[in-house]
């Protein structure tokens, strides 16, 4: 009964940057898995009972259904600790977490700012910008706190390249001229149909990857030259894409051109989140630019508000505000991570993972990971550089640990066909989508 549950609680919830379920199957193996659950242990303990009697059948039977609580009790009073810095192991530092109104993004933030960073928090929203900086500056107060000054929000929406281009700008008019830390969170995932950016990307790629991309080239001379770590959450579900196509990264249709699935996309922007941080420490270490270290890192199967990227806005709002939500939060538990232990690997490598942060490296739950071999593609990670450059209109240049990266915004390239067939959409200021989200 233990497996049948745990199958059904997949598809109750979102689960960031994780192996999920789609909505309608979930359902069904929820139904199926508590129905089967049950029967087979009542059946077990009447086949058992028909050898050694009616009460064995019974002793069995409610064995097993008292067993499964038991490993249920277990698992929901068992929680891993999430991790956070020491006080004032990070003061001094600051940190800039896109999509940090929710989520993965709002708990990072809450403990690297209790911790004594500088933090800045991007939003597509005002209103959610501020009350994300109202929450974690009561974290830091509960922490026992007392200065809160360090806490900024910054409008940032991925899916508008001008407003990427613009975020230098935006960080200036706060007062913030240097970065010691990036921490790109924000992202979409399993969008079900295929949308195009006003930039004519497909929103999945541009909002988790090409936005990323183009934001990393232009705070690029905002970095710390005597130390900037540029951390990637990225996933395992960068696994999907090897599956779509049986190789890795297909560079012919990163915008979804020949075909679009939402997890195929997903696994694609996340691969490319990958194959991104390894070619960004390679040109690093190339132009001699130590002071840069570039991460990248599966948070784990993680519950926060990205379902509503699939079952929609309204919906979402329904289950939040029904008596559904509780059991869904409690059976997301049972099989995944909750938001402030999803956020524990990237506030750890934010930290400066104990001072042992490894170039290029790849980590889940705190520690290294070694990924297979169509993720550290060196080919493929150089061909995705150049078309991300291409399709951003931005270039790294490496020439030395000052150099600036060259910011030259090239104009869309948008198909008539896809503004007439209303495929075209423009972004809108919603926090839905991002990982404020991935989120």
């Amino acid at each position: 009964m233990k497996v049948a549950f745990l199958i059904g609680a997949l598809g109750l919830t979102s689960f960031a940057h994780g192996w999920i379920l789609t909505p309608q199957r979930a359902k069904c193996l929820f139904k199926k898995g508590l129905r089967k659950g049950f029967e087979k242990g009542v059946r077990t303990g009447f086949e058992k009972g028909l050898q050694t009697g009616a009460t064995g059948a019974l002793i069995v039977g409610t064995a097993t259904v008292a067993g499964t609580a038991l490993v249920i009790n277990d698992r929901l009073n068992n929680r891993p600790t999430p991790y956070e810095p020491n006080p004032g192991s990070v003061t001094g530092q600051v940190i800039v977490i896109t999509g940090g109104t929710s989520g993965l993004g709002i708990e990072s933030a809450k403990r690297l700012a209790a911790a004594g960073a500088t933090v800045v928090i991007t939003s597509r929203n005002t209103d959610s910008g501020e009350k994300a900086v109202r929450i974690i500056k009561s974290y830091i107060y509960g922490e026992g706190g007392t200065d809160v000054s360090g806490v900024y929000k910054a409008f940032l929406d991925l899916d508008d390249l001008s407003s990427v281009r613009a975020f230098p700008d935006a960080l200036k008019e706060i007062g913030i001229d240097r970065i010691d830390v990036l921490l790109n969170n924000a992202g979409v995932m399993a969008i079900p149909d295929r949308q195009l950016t006003v930039d004519g990307n497909e929103r999945t790629f541009q909002s988790n990857h090409l936005g990323h991309f183009m934001l990393t080239s232009v705070l690029f001379p905002l970095f710390n030259r005597e130390k900037t770590s540029v951390i990637n959450v990225s996933s395992d579900a960068l696994n999907f894409a090897s599956s779509a196509n049986g190789k890795g990264l297909d560079i012919e249709n990163l915008n979804g051109e020949k075909k679009y699935t939402p997890w195929g996309s997903y696994g694609l922007s996340k691969l490319a989140n990958q194959l991104f941080t390894k070619e960004l420490q390679l040109r690093a270490d190339e132009a001699g630019a130590s002071w840069l270290t570039a991460v990248a890192l599966h948070p784990g199967v993680v519950s926060t508000d990205l379902w509503k990227n699939i079952v929609g806005e309204d919906r979402w709002r329904d289950i939040q505000e029904s008596p559904f939500e509780a059991l869904a939060t409690m059976a997301t538990t049972l099989v995944g991570k909750t938001a402030p232990e999803g956020a524990s690997t990237q506030v750890f490598l934010a930290a400066g993972a104990d001072g042992n942060l490894q170039k290029g490296a790849f980590y889940d739950d705190l520690k290294e990971k070694n990924l297979p071999e169509f993720a550290k593609d060196d080919a493929m990670s150089r061909a995705l550089w150049e078309k991300s450059e291409e399709l951003s209109g931005v270039t790294f240049s490496f020439l030395g640990a000052d150099t600036e990266s060259e910011n030259i915004m090239a104009e869309p390239v948008v198909d008539a066909e896809q503004v007439v067939d209303g495929e075209i959409i423009e972004s809108k200021p919603e926090e839905g989508s991002t990982n404020d989200e991935v989120e």
